[in-house]
């Protein structure tokens, strides 16, 4: 059990790349930068209203609306998400963006868990609309009805 407020690292931090860079990517730096910080309040303010993220850390949990969002954020992402690691970030165009890395997270039992994670991301209007975790890069591809070329 950990002694101390969760904290979250990422690598892939925002930065000026070329313009080669799809604004899917940008915003999911942007998104990882704000977990980095554990900004969870703040990432209210990143998500379209209509929000729909799956749950990786309470499997079968899907939450719809920005309202309940925050709500699970607050209540259950800031006190479960240990560290969020990005390694890979596969642009498919301009909001969507499939997203490789690993998580360490606290289950419902307490313990530490470490997953491979890959995230499948859909952007609207600049804002996070859809998020969902998936098994492997087909998946997530299949989720967002897009292909990596």
């Amino acid at each position: 059990m950990l002694a101390h407020a969760p904290r979250v690292a990422i690598i892939g931090r925002i930065s000026e790349r070329g313009s080669d860079t799809h604004e899917s990517e940008r915003l999911a730096r942007r998104w990882f930068a704000a977990v980095e910080e554990g900004a969870f309040d703040e990432l209210g303010s990143l998500v379209h209203e209509n929000v729909v993220l799956v749950s990786k850390l309470r499997p079968g949990v899907v939450v719809e609306g920005r309202e309940a969002f925050v709500r699970f954020t607050r209540e259950t992402v800031s006190a479960s998400l240990y560290e969020a690691v990005t390694t890979t970030y596969h642009a498919l165009d301009a909001q969507c963006v499939i997203v490789e890395g690993r998580m360490r997270w606290i289950d419902d039992d307490r313990v530490i868990r470490d997953d491979p994670v890959t995230w499948a991301m859909e952007f609207r209007d600049g804002l996070l609309a859809r998020f969902v975790p998936a098994r492997t890069m087909v998946e997530a591809e299949t989720v967002l009805g897009r292909s990596v070329s």
